[in-house]
């Protein structure tokens, strides 16, 4: 990893890379930023991502201009200007209006309020869940007694199949929603088996399982202008099971980002197409470098 200096960039790519582009790729990264080949190569099968390491300018402007070579989506952020989601706010309780997101406390008094053309990003998924141990015959204060006792008299306790030992017990992975909205930026969470769907009436159902993907689809269909990634369309049942699963709750956040990052990379590069690409990008939080078709272009913010 090169040395940074005060303008570090983090750089984002946007298109998966896959062979044989992905052996060119590696050579870029490998020469450009000194990675093993091995750790490059397993980085760009993971793509589309972010590069876990700040780069410098000079490295940061060569990986730009080649990816641009290989016709591959890419930009640059400046470290202090690269999107922060933060900690999400989890949310138990809940109500999709007409007007808007009506956030309750635990009580059911209102404490926020989103406005639907506020709402930025619904990003949700299937989030795994750690394994749960069971004890199924748990010590009772006899059994520790007895244990006591074959422990003076030298006496072992018995054998067994093992079919009393601690259990490892995998749980279903449970649905997950990241909703971000802007002016200003906040991330809501909200967790399936957390929620209070009271707000839903008559069709509030018996079980968290079936209310989630309806209280899911409100957001989306009243959020009209937001961007839905997906992994969101996937849960819906609009694409492969798959594009909804997640090995935890970071690992969700991290796709956030870089579908937030997508959703304004993408909307740029249209208003530049429909502009002609005469004019200069006028997004003042946009990124200090950027892709857009040159891998040159440079936002001054």
């Amino acid at each position: 990893m090169p040395k940074t200096g005060d303008r570090s960039y983090r750089l984002v790519i946007f298109d998966e890379i896959d062979e044989p582009v992905q052996q060119e790729a590696r050579e870029l990264f490998c020469k450009a930023t000194g990675a093993h080949p091995t750790d490059a190569a397993q980085w760009l099968a993971r793509t589309p991502g972010t590069w876990p390491y700040p780069l410098d300018e000079p490295t940061t402007r060569r990986l730009l201009d080649g990816l641009y070579e290989l016709a591959i989506a890419a930009e640059a952020w400046l470290v202090d200007r690269f999107p922060n989601l933060g900690t999400p706010r989890t949310i138990h309780r809940a109500a999709c209006l007409a007007e808007g997101l009506r956030i309750d406390g635990l009580r059911g008094e209102p404490t926020h309020w989103t406005p639907w053309n506020r709402v930025e990003m619904i990003c949700a998924g299937r989030v795994g869940v750690a394994e749960e141990v069971r004890d199924p015959h748990p010590a009772h204060w006899p059994s520790a007694i007895m244990t006591g006792i074959r422990a003076l008299t030298f006496r072992r306790p018995p054998f067994g199949d093992g079919a009393g030992r601690p259990q490892r017990v995998a749980r279903e992975p449970i649905g997950e929603i990241l909703v971000v909205r802007r002016d200003p930026r906040v991330t809501f969470r909200f967790l399936e088996d957390r929620m209070n769907y009271s707000y839903l009436g008559s069709r509030l159902a018996g079980t968290s399982s079936e209310n989630f993907p309806v209280f899911l689809a409100d957001l989306c269909d009243r959020a009209s202008d937001a961007y839905v990634t997906r992994s969101t369309r996937a849960l819906l049942g609009k694409g492969a099971p798959a594009e909804a699963q997640f090995e935890n709750s970071q690992a969700l956040l991290d796709y956030a980002t870089h579908r937030l990052l997508w959703s304004w990379y993408s909307r740029e590069r249209d208003r530049r197409n429909a502009a002609g690409a005469e004019d200069s990008p006028s997004d003042p939080d946009g990124p200090e470098i950027g892709g857009f078709g040159t891998g040159e272009f440079d936002f001054q913010g």
